[in-house]
């Protein structure tokens, strides 16, 4: 990959602290083919809150709600079910509005505590924030904390060349929200991407639109890894 694109992309390594991922991600970070890390707070231990702050990489917190969802922790989970979970969840009145600025909040607390200061970004774990009842309170707990930068995309998804289910909902979620968003100063990246929506990413990253690209990816997927290993 030609150094022009590989500085479109901004690579964020998601999930930090779960799953095992904290080596594969501390290994690409300091090979510098990482720009951001997302965290999940109450999973990380304060040992890699410390070798992570340690590398100077920008660290965002993941926001979640895996603890009020009962799944979410799991790779193997099928994305559809997930879906049809958090539904029900929510229309039975199990996640509110409200228990989730709670729960967001008590997690960038938590966040604070450990790293010693607030994060550089936010984001949420399976693009939760995107919901459109969810999206007002992302917006507010980053003006209210300072947090500058967030993930979503001034200018919307890149679902690649066959398109992928959960980036073309979230694109109808960001249709929805970016009026909202664009009344705030917040910085987030012009375009976004998560690598499990794309079929071919060497030719995706031929095709790029002009501006920078959050490129979303999770490193203890073998694939993931690999196609970062090679190509950024």
């Amino acid at each position: 990959m030609t150094r022009k694109i590989r500085e479109s992309f901004i690579v964020t390594a998601d999930d930090y602290g779960i799953r095992q991922t904290a080596e594969p991600i501390l290994r690409l970070v300091h090979e510098g083919k990482v720009d951001r890390v997302a965290v999940l707070i109450n999973y990380v231990s304060s040992e890699q809150a410390a070798a992570l702050k340690a590398t100077g990489v920008k660290i965002d917190l993941h926001l979640e709600l895996i603890g009020l969802l009962k799944s979410g922790d799991k790779v193997s989970e099928n994305a559809l079910w997930r879906g049809i979970n958090f539904l029900f969840c929510f229309m039975l009145g199990l996640v509110t509005v409200k228990r989730v600025e709670a729960e967001w909040r008590d997690q960038i607390e938590r966040f604070e505590e450990l790293f010693g200061r607030l994060p550089d970004g936010l984001n949420s774990h399976e693009h939760l924030h995107f919901f459109p009842p969810f999206f007002r309170v992302f917006i507010e707990l980053a003006e209210e904390y300072s947090v500058s930068y967030i993930r979503f995309g001034k200018k919307g998804m890149l679902t690649g060349l066959h398109g992928a289910f959960i980036g073309n909902l979230l694109s109808l979620f960001w249709r929805r929200n970016r009026v909202f968003c664009a009344k705030t100063n917040l910085v987030t990246s012009d375009y976004l991407v998560s690598l499990d929506w794309l079929a071919d990413f060497k030719s995706f990253s031929e095709q790029l639109p002009a501006g920078s690209v959050e490129l979303v990816v999770h490193l203890e997927r073998e694939d993931d890894y690999r196609t970062v290993l090679e190509y950024l």
